[in-house]
């Protein structure tokens, strides 16, 4: 998967909602803001002339546009093949006719806020009647999975992690060893991770990179090479930067 052309910056976070028809429905984007997270948008926010939304809140800037046209270079269909959870992700992905971009910047101080503040404009907007799917994370996601993530987490006062990174999971040996890999780290200043060939069940990997994940997003810690990690005593797990041939970048790898 080579992702070296996506240079994500700490605190600018970008999403793409694929719709089957052109259209933005800002009035009710703006009342699905209002009932699912308070969130209220003021009429000067809206520039007509250019189908945009603009809205500044806590020295951050959200911009939510219509863009006429499906997502360029045919990332979106390309980007749902790595989603092993959707089967139907490449055919929604190839049907799109254009996509509502979403982007928030101006997060780098604010990083939990800010992710909070992105997951929510994406979550509402994908309530739009046209709205097929959500190109994010290097991937494409079914609009229920990722509403369904956001509100269970964000009205729990919880960290949105599955709708922030993805999660990688395949084998190389018809399921005798397990590998996986993390995506969306980046934006967080941090580097993505990685456990290879582990004889672990699939829960049991899963379990662990997502705890790591969460981990080090929320208490804000970086990883170093030759470190270890274990949520016990005993569980010592050495990590090592690895020049990764999923992620075409340099990972954190994970002895488990």
């Amino acid at each position: 998967m080579d992702k070296s052309n996506q240079n994500e910056q700490t605190g600018s976070f970008i999403s793409f909602i694929l719709v089957d028809e052109c259209k933005l429905d800002f009035e009710l984007l703006k009342k699905q803001l209002q009932e699912d997270w308070d969130i209220k948008i003021n009429d000067e926010d809206f520039t007509e002339d250019s189908q945009s939304l603009v809205v500044a809140i806590s020295d951050m800037n959200i911009v939510v546009s219509l863009m006429p046209a499906p997502v360029p270079n045919n990332e979106a269909v390309e980007n749902a093949e790595t989603n092993f959870r959707w089967d139907e992700a490449v055919e929604v992905a190839k049907n799109h006719k254009a996509h509502i971009l979403i982007s928030l910047l101006g997060g780098k101080e604010k990083l939990l806020d800010a992710t909070n503040i992105f997951v929510k404009f994406c979550s509402s907007c994908l309530k739009q009647p046209n709205a097929t799917a959500i190109n994010t994370l290097g991937t494409v996601i079914d609009p229920e999975f990722y509403i369904d993530f956001a509100e269970e987490s964000l009205k729990n006062d919880e960290f949105p992690l599955m709708n922030m990174v993805f999660f990688g999971v395949y084998s190389l040996d018809n399921g005798a060893t397990i590998s996986a890999y993390t995506y969306g780290l980046r934006v967080f200043g941090k580097k993505d991770m990685e456990i290879l060939n582990s004889d672990k069940s699939v829960d049991e990997v899963f379990n662990l990179l997502s705890n790591i994940t969460l981990y080090i997003i929320t208490s804000d810690i970086t990883l170093k090479n030759n470190e270890t990690i274990g949520f016990s005593e005993e569980q010592k797990l050495k990590i090592t930067f690895l020049d990764s041939n999923v992620l075409d970048e340099e990972t954190l790898k994970i002895d488990f």
